[in-house]
C-alpha cells in the first residue's frame, strides 16, 4: 500500500529564504508566493513534497519576474519615456486640449536639458537647480515651466505609477512674484466694446461682455457654465471651483445679469448647444476682443478680458462693501487677494482725489 505524503509541520508555512525576495505562505491548504504586494499561486499543497516542489518554484519564478521588471525598466525608465506615458495618459484619458499638451511639452524641455537620463530623485532635483540657476527667462515664467513640471511628476510618483518616490520636488525653486493686478477696463471703454460688436452684428460677444460686467466671473470658468447649471429662479450659476477640482461653488446673478442669461440661453436653445456660450477655449473670445480693442483704439497691454472681472471688483468697492462681502461675491479662496484688489483701487481713487483737489 502506497504510503501518503506527511503534511508539513506548521513552522514550515512562511519560512523566509534569504537567498529569494518574498517569502511563502499558506492559502488553506495551498502554498502561494508573496511577492510585493501580491500572492501568487505555486500549485503546491501543504505537505513536505509540496514545500520541496514550491521552493523551486519560487526561485524559478522570482528570477523570472525580476527579468521581466529590468527589462521593462531598460525600454523605459529615461525621463523622457516616462513623459511621453505622461502625455499619452493625459491625452487618452483627461483628453487635454492641444494647449495644455504644448503647455505640459515648453514646460519639460526648458527644465529638462538631459531627457534621456534615468528618472531619479537625484537627476530631477539636479536638472530643476541647473534650470532655476541658469535660465534667464521671468521669474513668473520659471514658475509656468515648474508647475507643468510639478503635474508631470505627480503622476510619475503616484501609487498608480510609483515610478519615483512621492515628494515636493517643485516647492523649493518656486521663485517670489509681485503678482500684478490687471488694469480695468473703464465704463467708457465698456460701452465702446458693447456698440462695436452691436453694430457688427456678433449677439454672442454682445452677450458674452455684458454677462462677464454684470457678474465678475471669470473667462474661463464661463465658457464652461453648461445649460444644466443655471438655476435662474435663485439666481445663481454653479461653476466649478478654481483650486479644489471636482467642488461647486456659485456665481451669484444681479437682476441685470438674469435677464442677459436669459438672452444668451436663447442662442444656445437656437444652435443646439448645451453650452451657454459656444466657444471651447478662452483664446476664441479674447482674440475676437483684441482684435476690436485695436480697431477702437483702446487696446493695454496684458490687460485681456479678466480686465473686466477686475472692473467689476473696484464696482463693488465703490460700493461701499466690505473687503469680506467683496471676497465673497468674487471667490477669491485667499482675502489677500481681495485686499490687493482693494489696495490697488484705493490707490487709483486717492490719485484721482488729489489730481481733482490740487488742479483747483
Amino acid at each position: 500500500m502506497k504510503k501518503s505524503s506527511k503534511k508539513a509541520k506548521p513552522e514550515h508555512a512562511g519560512i523566509m529564504r534569504n537567498d529569494l525576495a518574498g517569502y511563502m505562505k499558506l492559502r488553506g491548504n495551498k502554498i502561494y508566493v508573496r511577492w510585493k504586494g501580491k500572492d501568487i499561486s505555486t500549485g503546491c499543497d501543504n505537505t513536505v513534497l509540496g514545500w520541496k516542489a514550491a521552493n523551486i518554484f519560487w526561485e524559478k519564478k522570482v528570477k523570472e519576474l525580476i527579468a521581466i521588471e529590468k527589462a521593462e525598466k531598460e525600454k523605459a525608465d529615461s525621463i523622457l519615456n516616462i513623459f511621453k506615458k505622461f502625455l499619452d495618459y493625459k491625452r487618452k484619458i483627461t483628453r487635454i486640449t492641444k494647449k495644455t499638451q504644448q503647455f505640459y511639452i515648453t514646460g519639460f524641455k526648458a527644465v529638462f536639458a538631459e531627457p534621456n537620463l534615468i528618472l531619479s530623485e537625484v537627476n530631477i532635483r539636479k536638472q530643476i537647480e541647473n534650470f532655476v540657476n541658469t535660465t534667464t527667462v521671468s521669474a513668473s515664467t520659471v514658475n509656468i515651466y515648474l508647475t507643468a513640471v510639478s503635474i508631470f511628476l505627480n503622476w510619475a510618483s503616484d501609487e498608480d505609477n510609483n515610478y519615483i518616490p512621492p515628494r515636493k520636488y517643485i516647492k523649493k525653486y518656486k521663485q517670489k512674484v509681485v503678482k500684478r493686478i490687471k488694469p480695468p477696463y473703464t465704463v467708457e471703454e465698456y460701452e465702446q466694446l458693447l456698440a462695436y460688436f452691436q453694430n457688427n452684428k456678433n449677439p454672442e460677444m454682445y452677450l458674452f461682455l455684458q454677462f462677464l460686467w454684470h457678474t465678475g466671473a471669470r473667462v474661463g470658468e464661463t465658457l464652461s457654465i453648461k445649460l444644466s447649471d443655471l438655476d435662474l429662479e435663485k439666481r445663481c450659476i454653479s461653476v466649478p471651483n478654481k483650486i479644489y477640482k471636482g467642488e461647486q461653488e456659485f456665481l451669484l446673478l444681479i437682476p441685470e445679469a438674469v435677464k442677459i442669461v436669459e438672452q444668451v440661453k436663447e442662442l444656445a436653445v437656437k444652435r443646439g448647444d448645451t453650452k451657454l456660450f459656444s466657444w471651447k477655449t478662452t483664446e476664441n473670445p479674447n482674440d475676437i476682443a483684441v482684435r476690436a480693442e485695436r480697431k477702437l483704439g483702446i487696446k493695454v497691454a496684458d490687460r485681456g478680458l479678466h480686465g473686466i472681472r477686475r472692473a467689476f471688483c473696484d464696482r463693488l468697492f465703490e460700493k461701499g462693501l466690505s473687503i469680506p462681502e467683496v471676497q465673497d461675491i468674487m471667490r477669491h479662496r485667499d482675502i489677500q487677494t481681495t485686499i490687493n484688489y482693494y489696495r490697488s483701487f484705493k490707490q487709483q481713487e486717492l490719485v484721482n482725489k488729489m489730481s481733482e483737489k490740487l488742479q483747483n
